[in-house]
């Protein structure tokens, strides 16, 4: 290419389906999801650097106190307490965005660099970033998505250098349990598929063990190579029924409706049989080995779907690069570009980029405790606390040990399938579900006020006589057991917005809108998106007759997050 008009609308085009790709990937980064692994991971990193031992021992539960706890995933819960350290906690959705773009810019770069069409490489980026936006949560699986990305980079159609997958490798194994996922399709990346000769698959297989040897280098040693196995074919596992791990065709949990129409994509792997399109293109045989090995673990357990999103791009990206392929011209390949970007950012049209609003839907940070678990720190209470299970982590983060739960997100990395039996009676009340807290030697009892059964198991468990309620804010209630000591004077938790809330939906139950509308105003005049502060407001205009003014509230409110659940 030798006129410089050509060279230049060729550069424009790049830069144009890479900002497309950057804005695009992004709008896939405003998945709502009650992340109730993260406080966990936060409150873990913070131990982590106070106890300076990356050995650690349980001493956050009553369940499993002084048990040693396979925490597998130690770097990133440092990488998330520091980052809160130095910018704050609502800055961590500007991580996952970032963790986010990086991962699907570096699969459209794979995927261009394969196919050797930037449109082609566009499309095939944006449907892996559109399958994977469900899961898209602060969690440290995202470094796994990241590190498949990368590790195509370094290895798909290439001699990859030993070196640099050996430190991924060593990075990935103490960031997340996904590393194993990277060592078998590692070992499909290598094998010398399009001129098989034993002297190639001998040095794959040397490259092979010199990742599972820099794996091997975390501070559990094989323990954490055995996990991910366990989790996966363990099919008695109780844990296995937390709903994230599901089937995708079981109700309930993560919904992905797009993986019912990608599943049956990979049928397209058969126009690879027809000569011309294999003269054009060649058989991607790694990117069909990784896509049925990720498409038979995400029939299995929906959380595995992005990364068949990823793998069902390969497969794909170099038909669409043949079908593309007429687009030659140079000022329309820019059009397209430009018609891509303008798409992407018409997608961004309903988010923002503010921090603290983004974290509270996010995260669903509103459904958390938080006005009661201030009162249970200002009157320095301690002791155990059978709570909900999304609500351990949180407790931990908070607390740093004062309040010991019955068990949290950590799941089999510490409890027994007896224990999360025992919590799953409770939260089904069961018939025996009260004997069960009460033989666990909960001190108190911390239950959501409008889900999980909490109005019913109020009253059933004040009814007992042996426990009584002695808090509730707007998501939740606290009860004690007779007998437990608490202060002579049991004070009010500090005065904050969301205390104010409290007040407001209480007022709100006791039949006085005037009051609880005011408090609303309040609670928004500080926090404008909070959402049980725009719920409150919505609920009393309506009750007032007042529906102009819910309207005028409902979209202010989502004018700082468009969230679903705003009604």
């Amino acid at each position: 290419m030798t006129d410089p008009r050509d060279r230049t609308e060729l550069a424009v085009a790049r830069i144009l389906l890479y900002c497309a790709g950057a804005v695009l990937f992004l709008s896939f980064g405003y998945t709502e999801m009650a992340g109730s692994d993260l406080w966990w991971h936060i409150a873990a990193g913070r131990e982590l650097l106070q106890t300076g031992s990356l050995w650690m021992v349980d001493d956050w539960s009553f369940t499993a106190r002084g048990d040693d706890w396979l925490n597998h995933e130690w770097l990133a819960d440092i990488l998330f307490y520091s980052w809160v350290q130095l910018f704050g906690l609502p800055s961590l959705v500007f991580w996952k965005w970032l963790v986010v773009i990086a991962t699907f810019l570096m699969l459209q770069r794979v995927l261009w660099r394969q196919g050797g069409n930037g449109l082609a490489a566009f499309l095939g980026a944006a449907m892996a970033a559109a399958l994977a936006e469900p899961f898209v949560d602060i969690r440290p699986h995202l470094y796994t998505l990241l590190g498949f990305a990368v590790l195509l980079w370094l290895a798909l159609e290439r001699s990859p250098s030993r070196l640099w997958l050996a430190l991924l490798f060593l990075v990935w194994v103490n960031l997340h349990g996904g590393f194993f996922f990277g060592l078998m399709a590692l070992a499909i990346l290598i094998f010398p598929w399009r001129d098989f000769s034993w002297q190639r698959f001998a040095v794959a297989v040397v490259t092979g063990l010199v990742c599972v040897a820099a794996a091997a280098l975390n501070p559990s040693g094989i323990k954490t190579f055995l996990y991910p196995l366990v989790y996966a074919f363990d099919q008695t596992s109780p844990f296995r029924e937390l709903a994230e791990w599901h089937s995708p065709f079981r109700p309930g949990g993560i919904q992905a409706p797009l993986f019912f129409y990608a599943m049956w994509l990979p049928a397209f792997a058969v126009f690879y049989a027809v000569p011309v399109v294999r003269e054009r293109t060649g058989v991607p045989w790694a990117a069909l080995a990784l896509c049925a090995l990720s498409l038979a673990m995400a029939l299995t357990s929906r959380r595995f779907i992005p990364l068949f999103g990823m793998s069902l791009a390969l497969l794909l990206t170099p038909l669409l690069a043949l079908a593309l392929s007429s687009i030659r011209h140079r000022v329309l390949q820019v059009g397209f570009a430009a018609a891509f970007l303008l798409i992407a950012l018409m997608r961004m049209l309903p988010f923002n980029l503010q921090a603290a609003p983004n974290f509270h839907y996010l995260t669903a940070e509103y459904s958390y405790p938080t006005d009661t678990v201030d009162f249970m720190l200002a009157n320095n209470l301690s002791g155990n606390v059978f709570a909900l299970y999304n609500w351990g982590g949180y407790l931990h983060l908070r607390s740093d040990g004062q309040l010991s739960v019955f068990i949290d997100g950590r799941a089999d990395t510490l409890y027994t399938a007896g224990d999360y039996y025992a919590y799953l009676a409770v939260q089904r009340a069961e018939p025996a579900w009260i004997t069960l807290v009460e033989e666990s030697g909960a001190d108190y009892f911390l239950w959501p006020i409008g889900r999980s059964g909490g109005a019913e198991k109020y009253r059933q468990l004040v009814a007992t006589g042996r426990w009584r309620a002695i808090y509730q804010d707007s998501v939740s209630w606290l009860a004690v057991r007779e007998g437990v000591d608490l202060p002579v004077e049991v004070v009010a938790p500090p005065a904050s917005p969301l205390h104010l809330l409290t007040q407001g939906v209480l007022a709100a139950g006791e039949g006085r809108p005037d009051e609880a509308l005011a408090m609303a105003n309040q609670v928004r005049e500080t926090l404008p998106w909070q959402r049980g502060a725009c719920q409150l407001q919505l609920d009393m205009l309506r009750r007032q007759g007042r529906l102009d003014a819910a309207q005028a509230v409902y979209w202010d409110c989502l004018s700082y997050f468009p969230t679903r659940y705003l009604r």
